[in-house]
C-alpha cells in the first residue's frame, strides 16, 4: 500500500481499516531480525496478501497472452517491479523466445493536477540509474529495456524509430489522464489481437482521469476485473 497520495472518499476507503493493523505488523516483522536475504528467498512468509494478490494478477494476464505474437510493455516504471516480473516470468515459460520487456518512464514522478489532484509533488519518483543498476545485477539488460520518455508527448519520436515495435501484453501503470490517453493512441494499435491491456486503476477516484481516457479512446471494449485482485483494477483483451 503506497501512501504517495490523499485519500479520498469512494474506492480509496474500501480498506482502510486493514491499514494500521498491515503497518503494525509489518514494524513487527521488521523487528525480528530477519536478513535481507531471508526478505528475498523466504518473501511470502513476509509480503501482504494484497502486494501478493497484485503480483497474481499481473501473472494471470502474463499467462493469458502466452502465444501471442509480440514484446510486453509497462508504461510507469517506478523500481521496477513490473517489468522484471514479466522479465523473469519470459525466462520461465518463453526462454528461447524474442520476447523484450520494454519499460517507459520520465524518472521525475508525478504532480497534481486539476483531474488528479490527491497525487502528491514528486510521488513515485525512482533514479534510472538505480534502476539500471538493478537490471544489470540480475543479468537482465538483454531482456529489460528502459527508455527514458515523456509518454505525453514522446511516442510519435519513439515509434518513428521503432516502427516494428508490437506487444502482446501492455501494463498501463501511470492513472495521470494526459498519460493514459497518450499511450492508449500509440500502444493499442500496436497491440496484437489477442493481447492484453492492463488498466492499474480504472474506476478509480484517485486516478479519474484513467477512467475518462479509456471511455473516451475505447468506449466499445469489454472491460474485465481480476476478481482476486484490488489493484490493477481491470483489463482489456483486444478482440
Amino acid at each position: 500500500m503506497n501512501e504517495d497520495y490523499t485519500p479520498g472518499t469512494l474506492e480509496s476507503q474500501k480498506f482502510q481499516d486493514r491499514k494500521p493493523n498491515y503497518y503494525e505488523g509489518l514494524k513487527r516483522t521488521l523487528s525480528l531480525g530477519y536478513t535481507c536475504e531471508d526478505l528475498l528467498h523466504y518473501f511470502p512468509s513476509f509480503v501482504g496478501h494484497m502486494t501478493l494478490s497484485r503480483y497474481l494478477c499481473l501473472y494471470e494476464a502474463y499467462k493469458m497472452c502466452t502465444g501471442v505474437a509480440g514484446h510486453i510493455a509497462e508504461l510507469g516504471v517506478y523500481k521496477g517491479a513490473g517489468s522484471l516480473l514479466f522479465a523473469k516470468l519470459t525466462q520461465i515459460f518463453e526462454p528461447e523466445s524474442l520476447v523484450q520487456v520494454h519499460g517507459f518512464d520520465w524518472f521525475q514522478g508525478t504532480a497534481p493536477t486539476d483531474e488528479e489532484p490527491n497525487v502528491h509533488e514528486g510521488s513515485y519518483c525512482e533514479s534510472k540509474e538505480r534502476l539500471l543498476q538493478l537490471v544489470e545485477a540480475q543479468n537482465l539488460k538483454n531482456i529489460v529495456r528502459i527508455h527514458d520518455v515523456d509518454l505525453t508527448k514522446d511516442l510519435p519520436d519513439f515509434f518513428e524509430k521503432h516502427p516494428h515495435l508490437q506487444f502482446k501484453l501492455i501494463f498501463l501503470d501511470a492513472g495521470l489522464h494526459d498519460v493514459v490517453y497518450q499511450s492508449i493512441q500509440h500502444f493499442w494499435p500496436r497491440l496484437t489481437p489477442g493481447g492484453i491491456l492492463i488498466l492499474d486503476q480504472f474506476n478509480h477516484e484517485l486516478a479519474p482521469g484513467e477512467t475518462r481516457a479509456v471511455k473516451s479512446l475505447l468506449p466499445d471494449a469489454r472491460i474485465r476485473t481480476f476478481p482476486f485482485g484490488w489493484l490493477p483494477s481491470a483489463y482489456i483483451v483486444k478482440e
